[in-house]
């Protein structure tokens, strides 16, 4: 397809529609927000064919605006799972177990074993494949979350952040990602870096995800507030009222214009 500049200028009018019905807040909320929406945003981008209408506007910052690009709102209309947890907790093995047959993954320990066909399991990553895999990682993952068809998406990894976008975990909650956390405990994973030898990094990893805080009680609750703001900005529907298991996918729109 065709690329468009994603910038396209909205009418006056349509924005001003945008405005009356969904408000004048930026409807993203990114980190560095500046809460006062100055430009209309395309939910499904126009580059992939997002109509120009009220329906498929709501009003953002420029920050937020430029900072989002091309990346989709889950469900609009691929579904994207993100998880996250410590070195060794486990991350692949719960994917594999919750994915459905099409579902595309991007793992960073299965991109790096691509990259090194020949290491043993359980051996640790050298540091060239390391820096190969990350940059790989962040190659599929930046073209990954533009994918306008209804996919599911798994992004794998450790820590929720890159060097570019080290607040990545928060672009997630606002882009409503389904965001999981395996996490074994400390002194599990510790037992496992330490049957398999683990290096420096693998440890500097363990020290910073046990740092960073993250748990799925403390995602649960942002994300309960962050679909209930959607909602109202008629992006998503309601929560069903039974809980549906993990590997479910979420009851979330698909555009209809």
């Amino acid at each position: 397809m065709p690329r468009v500049d994603h910038r396209l200028r909205v009418p006056p009018a349509i924005s001003a529609e945008v405005v009356a019905r969904y408000g004048n807040d930026c409807w993203l909320a990114m980190p560095g927000c500046t809460k006062v929406g100055d430009t209309s945003d395309h939910i499904v981008p126009h580059v992939f064919g997002g109509p120009t209408i009220v329906k498929n506007l709501r009003r953002a910052c420029r920050h937020c605006n430029g900072l989002r690009r091309e990346r989709i709102l889950s469900g609009w209309p691929s579904v994207i799972h993100a998880v996250i947890g410590s070195p060794c907790a486990g991350k692949t093995t719960w994917v594999m177990e919750h994915m459905q047959p099409d579902d595309i993954i991007v793992d960073y320990d299965q991109i790096a074993k691509a990259l090194m066909p020949g290491m043993d399991a359980g051996q640790p990553v050298p540091d060239a494949v390391r820096e190969l895999t990350a940059g790989a990682w962040q190659g599929a993952y930046r073209n990954a979350v533009t994918l306008a068809k209804p996919v599911g998406l798994w992004l794998v990894k450790v820590l929720p952040g890159t060097q570019r976008s080290p607040r990545l975990l928060d672009e997630w909650l606002a882009l409503d990602y389904d965001i999981h956390v395996c996490d074994p405990g400390k002194a599990t994973v510790t037992h496992r870096l330490e049957e398999m030898k683990a290096g420096r990094r693998e440890l500097a990893a363990l020290r910073q995800w046990y740092r960073s805080g993250i748990t799925q009680a403390g995602i649960d609750s942002r994300q309960k507030a962050r679909r209930a703001r959607l909602t109202a900005l008629g992006l998503r529907d309601d929560e069903p009222s039974t809980p549906l298991p993990q590997s479910s996918p979420l009851n979330l729109p698909r555009p209809r214009w």
